[in-house]
């Protein structure tokens, strides 16, 4: 009986700290989720800035070249 109630008590402490550690990896695994979101985010802020360059620079060269043409053919 006593044997019984020492296995009962041992098996709900390990219950405990098995409760424990899962809330351990449950948190770590929502802090690595939400690095990995602001990883992303910050990628697709990057990539958005990046194409905004480009599209600015392309009309630059179309603005240039346009000015050059015109100075050729217009004076």
């Amino acid at each position: 009986m006593l044997q019984n109630k020492m296995l009962l008590t041992e098996n709900m402490r390990l219950r405990l700290e098995n409760d424990k550690l899962n809330i351990e990896k449950m948190q770590k695994m929502r802090l690595k989720v939400t690095r990995l979101e602001e990883k992303i985010n910050l990628y697709k802020a990057k990539m958005s800035r990046n194409n905004k360059e480009i599209v600015a620079y392309k009309l630059l060269i179309v603005l240039w070249m346009m000015f050059l043409n015109y100075l050729v053919c217009g004076w």
